[in-house]
This record gives structure tokens, sequence and C-alpha cells, in this order.
């Protein structure tokens, strides 16, 4: 087997994965892996392994080697190619946060010249990180940095290796200890998870795989390393290659064997270069491994799997990735507001801005008072919203008020009324009332409104107090000082106002203690009381005369109403004498009548009453006095006062620092993210999940399809079938690209052997897009056409890359439908008329949106709801639907020369061959199809055979 290095990688490899892990090694750089996690891969496995080995062989760093716990922290090691010719060099730290804590002589960051000296370094800090644990280990991490032009772009976590059994001198609490830390690692969704096993011992037997698969179950992150071949027992080869192939103990990922130094090959000084082609050698000569699947082999290969895998774990997460660091951005600026602005220190930008935020907080309280709570704190803080507060405050006033209203219906009330009415009898002519009864009823009564009125005057200076207080606390939480002035100025504000609105309340009780009204209200009101009685009395008669009634017709149903009149004559009459006679009752009931309506306006009255009080005399004012204080309170203090007042507590200035660099952090890494992939949506984990669940669940029933399309055709070749050419509508022949399907079928000779099925890949090679605007770049014909946007467009027809078809043009040609050229094309009417996209046998397609550009520079030309798309379904051998008509936009495309895309409908499906077709006559009454340009969105995969 030919050496290979990470150096051979192509130029376009290179191109293509060095701009991810830059971005990754950004972020990380910004400090963003202390606050979420990065892609990474974390190699994991038994103590003894070879973990440390293979970290050696992919980076050539010699890393200490032994038995038992060698290394006792995880160890991060970020490499970087150079250009060739650039020498070695690297740095060693621990973490960060490790770093801010210690400082110590050992934890300092170093430059290293070679990898010889980097081991030293290793060792001294490991040891500087386990001396003063208890259990000889430590979760802090060691960094290092390598850039050299033979190593891979890579970022790799040596891990303690899995501890079964504490040895001698070794507490058994380190058992629990490891296995926390391995967890941590273990369970980061974001980090591949490389299991190193030893091919010289049972698979089974090893714990990491099953750890693996408990946090991994789909095995999308998961990849074996078999280690130390040269050590496998003659006769156990099998067992091995089983594994190696992906039969026992399969992973998703799959599995690669390395062969590392040997402790001799160790002692006797053999260079990593040399190693390398020992492990070449050796997997060339090796009768059984030597037959194994190249690919699976050495460090070359294994370098290479794991930077594709790590570039493809980039791209997958990068879209939540990047939904996170922008939730942390927006979240660190919330609790920056929240913690409010840094003060000056000059006396005279201090006194500036005491005034300003005098100004902002009266500005805020007029709002509150208005009810303007359309921004800032307001909108944010139900509980500052003085007015809503006020409001419901009044009409629990009003509520009170109208409970304490008396039974006057009931016969209780006429009773103690008559009796009332007897005693305070005078010289009144018959059917008159001595009006003194009446004013000392309502005395009495307005006593009962003391106590409703004194709670609601006491909850709105309670309410004023603390929304106030509580308004500029939260405006700024950092100055308590000056938060505790302002609320002295406000309490101080309260306190003379409340005999003012104590005097105001008690004028407007000596109103009401002698009743009086100037326009037809009381009448009014004592009207709508007697309709309101009149109306129950006449209920209450319907409903006797309705009780025994039955449904009856003729000279019955006559007979019955007569006897109803009857009825509502006689009891009405002796209701309406009873109660509106000159008797005493009639008397009682009109007395009853007036006290109701009266009582109903007196209890209104007085509500509006004190509400207009409390509103003129304590809301309206309450803004403008309290600025008017606050500036002549701050005018007279001195700048020591001052400085005073915006004094901060420590702990407030710490957290403001700690969110201001949270802050610039999560800028630089959106800004990061935006630039070198300007292209990546940011996506919620909820939608991420969603969005995979469906892709999958469409995946497997495409394969599904697939089997079944793929049996089909291999039964046709089985029964001699002769080849099928394109089908029917997408085109035929040997022509140039267009004219109708041929009539006969040239029989083709048979294969030899059956055919298998081609495979299909499961990831897409390429995503397009659709970015909401019509003519972009995104799509898959631009991208074929540039060669992944490498170069400049060239038509992909003339090229050869894909063809169009068509049943047969008029003006222009099929090719420059794919020219990204607005020339007059159009497709001549007819029986059938349609334009084909053909992605060649190697490709198909899943589509999602189309972009058409209308072929004609004349108008009157519109296409309106006349036309479809449609894709072939080799499994039907049918032409189907794919439009999304009547869940969307219409399907319109105007002259001249309109531009429109349209959602499709794949349903996840792939096809190789697309089209549109008219389904009615366009502007002109005919059914040509003028299209002079077209673009497909949505997702390419590769067809290959096996």
């Amino acid at each position: 087997m030919a050496s290979t290095t990470s150096a051979d990688l192509t130029a376009a490899h290179e191109q293509n994965v060095r701009p991810w892990l830059d971005l990754i090694d950004t972020l990380r750089a910004q400090g963003v892996h202390e606050d979420l996690p990065l892609p990474q891969i974390a190699v994991m496995g038994d103590q003894s392994s070879g973990k440390s080995s293979v970290l050696e062989a992919l980076s050539g760093v010699p890393f200490p080697r032994g038995t038992g716990l060698v290394t006792r922290c995880p160890t991060q090691l970020l490499m970087k190619r150079s250009a060739p010719g650039t020498s070695w060099k690297a740095t060693a730290s621990i973490s960060r946060s490790q770093a801010n804590r210690r400082g110590g002589a050992d934890t300092q960051t170093r430059s290293v010249a070679s990898p010889g000296q980097l081991t030293d370094v290793i060792v001294k800090l490991t040891d500087a990180l386990t001396a003063s644990q208890p259990y000889g280990f430590s979760q802090d991490a060691i960094v290092i940095h390598v850039t050299a032009p033979d190593v891979p772009d890579l970022t790799l976590i040596d891990l303690p290796g899995i501890v079964r059994t504490s040895t001698s001198g070794q507490d058994s609490s380190v058992i629990q200890e490891v296995n926390n830390l391995i967890n941590s690692y273990l369970i980061q969704e974001r980090t591949i998870i490389l299991a190193v096993l030893p091919a010289n011992q049972d698979i089974a037997t090893c714990d990491i795989l099953e750890r693996a698969a408990q946090v991994d179950p789909t095995g999308e992150r998961t990849i074996g390393v078999l280690t130390k071949p040269d050590l496998v027992g003659p006769g156990s080869e099998d067992e091995v290659i089983a594994v190696l192939n992906n039969v026992s103990k399969p992973l998703k990922l799959g599995y690669v064997m390395v062969k590392n130094r040997t402790q001799k090959e160790l002692a006797d000084g053999q260079s990593l270069s040399d190693a390398k082609e020992t492990e070449a050698k050796f997997f060339a000569d090796h009768a059984i491994f030597s037959r194994s699947n190249p690919l699976n082999l050495g460090v070359a290969n294994l370098t290479i799997r794991l930077t594709d895998l790590l570039v493809r774990r980039i791209k997958t997460v990068l879209p939540v990735m990047k939904f996170e660091v922008q939730e942390m951005q927006a979240e660190a600026g919330r609790q920056l507001t929240l913690i409010g602005r840094e003060a000056p220190t000059a006396p005279l930008e201090r006194m500036n801005m005491l005034m300003k935020l005098v100004a902002e907080y009266c500005a805020l309280l007029r709002n509150a008072v208005r009810g303007d709570y359309r921004a800032g704190i307001l909108a944010d803080k139900p509980n500052l919203r003085l007015r809503t507060i006020a409001d419901k405050t009044f009409r629990i006033l009003g509520d009170k008020i109208r409970e304490t209203q008396p039974d006057f219906d009931s016969p209780a009330f006429s009773t103690t009324l008559e009796a009332e009415i007897r005693g305070l009898r005078g010289r009144e002519l018959p059917g008159l009332v001595n009006s003194y009864f009446f004013y000392s009823f309502m005395v009495t009564k307005l006593e009962d409104w003391r106590e409703p009125v004194d709670t609601a005057r006491q909850e709105v200076f309670d309410t004023v107090n603390a929304i106030g207080a509580n308004l500029f606390r939260e405006l700024c939480p950092q100055y308590p000082y000056l938060a505790n002035c302002v609320a002295t100025v406000l309490k101080g504000w309260v306190e003379r106002h409340v005999p003012v609105m104590e005097t105001r309340i008690e004028e407007a009780f000596k109103q009401e203690e002698d009743p009086f009204v100037s326009t037809n209200e009381l009448s009014d009101e004592i009207v709508r009381v007697r309709a309101e009685r009149f109306d129950r009395a006449l209920n209450v008669v319907v409903k006797a005369a309705g009780e025994g009634s039955s449904k009856k017709k003729g000279a019955a149903a006559v007979e019955e109403l007569d006897a109803f009149k009857n009825h509502m004559s006689e009891h009405l009459g002796q209701w309406y004498m009873a109660n509106h006679g000159v008797s005493a009752a009639a008397l009682i009931e009109d007395m009853r009548t007036v006290l109701t309506a009266y009582w109903r306006l007196s209890a209104k009255r007085l509500t509006e009453n004190v509400c207009m009080s409390v509103e003129a005399h304590v809301l309206t004012r309450l803004s403008d006095d309290i600025e008017s204080e606050l500036l002549s309170v701050m005018q007279i203090k001195t700048p020591e006062l001052v400085a005073e007042l915006f004094h901060e507590p420590s702990e407030v200035t710490d957290e403001r620092q700690i969110l201001q660099a949270k802050k610039a952090k999560f800028d630089k890494a959106v800004a990061t993210i935006q630039e070198l992939a300007p292209d990546v949506v940011a996506v919620s984990r909820a939608s991420y999940r969603e969005a995979r669940k469906a892709a999958n669940a469409a995946r497997k029933k495409q394969r599904e399809q697939q089997q079944a399309l793929w049996r089909q055709q291999q039964a046709l070749y089985e029964e001699e079938r002769p080849r099928q050419p394109p089908p029917a509508g997408a085109g035929g022949g040997g022509g140039g690209g267009g004219g109708r399907v041929p009539q006969q079928q040239q029989r083709q000779p048979r294969p030899q052997q059956p055919v298998e099925a081609p495979v299909v890949d499961d990831e897409p090679m390429a995503v397009f897009e659709f970015t909401g605007k019509s003519g972009d770049n995104n799509g898959y014909i631009y991208w074929l056409g540039t060669e992944a946007k490498s170069k400049k467009f060239e038509n992909p027809h003339d090229g050869g890359r894909l063809r169009v078809t068509s049943s047969g043009m008029s003006v222009g040609t099929e090719s420059g439908v794919v020219s990204r050229k607005r020339n007059e094309i159009i497709v001549s009417a007819g029986p059938d008329v349609w334009l084909c996209l053909d992605l060649g046998r190697s490709r198909i397609f899943s589509p999602t949106h189309c972009t058409m550009c209308h072929g004609s520079a004349a108008g009157g030309y519109d296409l309106n709801q006349c036309f479809t798309f449609e894709a072939h379904d080799p499994a039907a051998g049918t032409w189907v639907d794919i439009s999304t008509r009547g869940q969307g936009p219409p399907h319109e495309l105007k002259s001249p020369h309109g531009v429109n895309t349209f959602a499709l409908n794949a349903g996840g499906r792939r096809f190789r061959y697309m089209r549109i077709r008219m389904t009615g006559k366009n502007g002109r009454g005919d059914n040509s199809l003028p299209i002079c340009a077209f673009e497909f969105y949505g997702r390419l995969y590769r067809v290959e055979k096996r």
C-alpha cells in the first residue's frame, strides 16, 4: 500500500475543508467554547488502548506513554497546517478559566520549538494540574496549538482512559471521577467520539462502544479505531477483519485500523516518518490485512476520514450554533440593559447625567400615568403600569359602593320604610311625603361609602409610592443611593398630598349630604325604576296566565285568547291601583322608587367625584411635581454628594464587566459566522430536530421507493426486455438536445450478467436553497455552470453537464434556456407542449422551487394558470405532478420577460427528469410555451453503479 500523508490532500479538498475548520478555531479563540460546545473530536477508550499513540501518529507530537493512567487530564490538541517550508511551532497552556484562577509559573502559556520539547512541557503542565488534586488527575485541560506543514487541520481531545479498578495507592473514587469526566464529553452532541479499541482484545469487552451507543444511538458521531494489529495472534485475524469490515459490532461511520510504534521502535528512536513507512509496509505484507479495503487502513486514511467527518459535523450543527450564539448575544444585551449604564467620573458629566436620568425617569412616570406602555421598561414590566392599576382601583371602588345598595324591593325594607314614614308624618296632604325623611335616609346611607372610598384613596397613594420608587430602580438598578434619594422625594410628595385628598373627599361627601339635582336625571331615573318594576310585574302576570294553556285551534283558540286578555286586565289593574293610588301602599311604593333612583345617582356622582379628585390632584400633577422637586434637590447637591449618589456596589460593577466581555465575545462570534459562513441560516434546536426527523422519514420512504424501482429494472433485464429510451415527454434520440420521442425503440443487446442497482447517497452532494429573491445565484443550474461557483458561468447544456429537451421549438433553442440570458425562446404550440430538464444518469434531484423567465419580449403573452410542473417517476413509469397549485401563489408568468418563482412539492422524492408542461392557453390564445430561462432549487444526489 502506497504511503499517503495529510499533505497529499488535493487543493480542492483543502479549499472545501479549511474555511469550516478556521471558523470553529476562530470561535474557540474568541472563547465561545466557554458558553456552548463546539464541534470537536474526543479520543476515548480503555487505559493503555493506544489513545495517546493515535494522537501522536496524527499530530507528530510524542505524547507521554506508559501503562495505567498516563493521561491524567484532558489534553486539547489544535492542529493547523501551514504553508510548505514553514517551521514547526507550538504553544502549550492550560484552559483559560484555569489560567485565570492560578497563574503560577507552570500554568503560563509556553512557546515550544520542537516536538521533543513539547513532550516535557506536557508532563510539567500535567504535574502542575494534578499535584494538588486528591485523586491524581484533573478536569482542567491542557491546550496545545501546533502549526506545521505536515499536520492536518484537526482539533482533538485526549481524555483519560476508562478506569475499571483502582491500583495500589490510588483512591477508589478515581473511577467515578474519570467516568464523570468522560461522560461530560460523551453527552455533548457536537463531539465526535473517536473510540480507540485494541485489536488484540475482544471488542465485546471494550466499554467505550456501549457508552457511545447510549448517547449516540444513531451512530452519527461515533467512529472506531483499531490499534495494535501487530499484536493480534495467529488465527484471530478473521475476528478483527469482521470488525474492520463493519460486520461485527457495526458502526455507521465504520472503523479504521492503524499501527503505531512499538516499545522497541520507540527505544530504537524510530522517527514518525519512518513509522508511517513501517505501517504501510506492515499492512501491505500482512497475509490477511492486505486483502482489506485500503481506505480502512493507516493513519493517513484515518486523518482524511476524521477531517471530512469533522467538517460534516460542523456543517450539520452550525445553523443551531448560530441560533444559540445570537440568543446569547441578545441575552447579554438584555442583561446589560437591565444592569444599566456606567456612571461618569467627571463632576460636570455626573451632573449632566443626573439631569438626564431625572428627565428620563419623569418621562417614564408621565407615560405610566397616561397609559402609554409602547416601549421600554413599561412594555416589559406590567407591575409598573400606573394608569392600569389606578383604573382597576377606581373600578373596585365603584363595585364596593354599589354593593352597599339597600334591598329596596324586599318586604323587610317596605315594612321599615312604612314605619319611618308614619313616624315622620306631619300635616302633609294625602299622597305627599315629608321631605325630611328623604334627607335623613340619604345621610345615613352616605356613611356606608366612607370605608371603600378611604381604602381606594390609600391604595392610590400606596401605588404611586411603590411604582414611582420601583420605576427608578428598574431604570437605574446600579445606583441604589440615587434610587433611595428619589424614593425619599416621592414619599415626601405623597405625604403632603394625603391631607389635600382627604379635604377633597370630605367636600364630596358634604355635597351629597344635601340631596340635590339640577337636571332631569332624577326624573329619568325614576322612570327607569318604574319601568323595571312594571316589567317584573308583567312577567309575573304573564307567567301565571300561561300556566295550563294548551295548543288549540279555531273557536277554542279564540276563547282561550279572550280569557288571557281578561286575566291580564284584572291583575295588572289590581297592581296599578295598589302601587299608584292614594293608599299607604302606593305612598310607600312611590317613596321606594324615588329612594332607589336617587341612591343610584348619588352613588355614581360620589364615585366620579372621588376619582376625578384623585386624577386632578394626584395623578395629573405627579410627574411634573416630582420632576420639579428632584431638579431642585439635585441643584443643591455638592459634587461630593452627587458622586455618592452614583456609587455602585462592587457586585454590580463586576457583573457589568462580565456582561460586557460576554457581549463583545458574542458580537465577534456572530460577525465571524456571518463573514465565514454567510449562507448559514440560524435554526433553533427544536426546529432542527423536527427537520431532521422529517428528513429521516423522507429518506426512509425514498429508499423504499428506490429499492422497488431497481427490483423492477432488474426484472426487466432478466426478462430480456429491450433497454428503455428516455421517458415519453423527456426527449430522446441522438439529436442535439431537442425533438420528440422516437416512435420505435431500438432493441439493445442483453447484458452478459444482471446489472446491480446503483448506489444512491443518503446525504445530498449539494443543497440549493431559495433565498426568496428570484434570479439569485443559489440555484442548481448556476452552480453547475460555474463548477460550484469556482469560475465564470458557462452554459452547462453546451458543456454536456445536463440536457434540455422540448416537444419542439418555434423560436430559439433548448440550449438557450440554460444560458441565463433574456432571449426570445418559445416552445411551439401542439397537442402536447413541454420543456424538460435531464440531469443525466449519475444525478437525481429533489426539487423545492423553480424560477422561470418569460421568453417573449412582447406584451399580451402572459402565462396564467395554464402550465404545471412534472417529474418522471421511474418506478411507476409515469409523469407525476409536483406543482403546488392551490397551496400557494397562482401560477402566473407575465410578459415581456417577467420572472417568478414557484414552490414545488416533491414529497422527498428524487428525479432525473423534470419538466414544465402546458395545460391550457396562454394570453395569445394558443398553448405555445415562451420560456427563456429556468432555475431549480432543492437537493442534489449522486447515483453510482456498483
